[in-house]
């Protein structure tokens, strides 16, 4: 009897180390919060805190300067949900844009947010796919920051150069996969790193400037249905049964 205490004993301990080797898999419904960006110094450079970065300058860095302090929207990120955009347009913030991963950020004086074109999913080891990340700017309604090829058109419209050779055909501007930390334990933090290439000839201006995506908060577990007690169907099905005889009762 002791051994078979003993051999079960080890069994659980592998099982729980194991298990703690597992990549931390985020399910359907799960939600990233978004703690936001904290700004401070000279031309309140983001400090800390979740943000976004272009590379507008093209010198290969995302400065503290080149960073936009991200606040989260209604929802935040939610795992396995394609997530709806709010309005943008030209001008600053005013608080009406309905953002739902993110609130209405201001870059170059101009209102934007993020948004999907297909769900998030993935885990700690894979990483989550972004493939179906957008934006909305300045009243464009979507700009693609999925990464991946990129059409460059042909060799002799100036679209894609590579120092003063233009390229033409595609190219890969990235993975479109995010690296995530997180325990696997809800209500605890997590970190996600993403970047991209806005796509060329985007109607932004932007096109070829390196993106950066930079996320930190809490993971919430999905909200499953609370399941009906077993006692509430017996006790329905115990009314119906009082019914029936009080009916039999009265025919008699």
């Amino acid at each position: 009897m002791k051994k078979q205490v003993l051999s079960a004993a080890i069994l659980a301990t592998l099982a729980v180390a194991s298990t703690g080797a597992m990549a931390a898999v985020v399910n359907t419904g799960d939600t990233l919060g978004i703690t936001a960006g904290v700004t401070g110094g000279y031309y309140s450079f983001v400090t800390g805190g979740s943000y976004f970065a272009m590379d507008a300058n093209g010198d290969g860095k995302f400065a503290a300067g080149e960073r936009t302090a991200l606040a989260q929207g209604t929802q935040g990120i939610i795992i396995g949900v394609t997530q709806a955009t709010g309005t943008s347009h030209a001008g600053l913030p005013t608080g009406t844009e309905g953002g739902t991963i993110d609130a209405a950020w201001n870059f170059f004086k101009n209102t934007g947010m993020h948004f999907t074109t297909s769900a998030i999913t993935g885990n700690t080891t894979a990483g989550l796919n972004f493939s179906g990340w957008t934006v909305t700017w300045a009243g464009i309604p979507a700009i693609s920051m999925g990464g991946g090829f990129q059409n460059c058109g042909t060799t002799s419209d100036g679209i894609c150069m590579s120092g003063t050779t233009d390229i033409g055909g595609t190219f890969n501007n990235g993975t479109g996969i995010a690296t995530v930390a997180w325990s696997g334990v809800y209500g605890t933090g997590y970190t996600l790193d993403y970047t991209a290439v806005v796509p060329q000839a985007d109607p932004s201006g932007f096109g070829g400037v390196p993106y950066s995506l930079h996320l930190v908060g809490t993971v919430s577990a999905a909200v499953a249905a609370v399941p009906v007690p077993a006692a509430v169907w017996l006790f329905g099905s115990g009314l119906l049964g009082l019914a029936g005889i009080a009916r039999r009762k009265k025919k008699a």
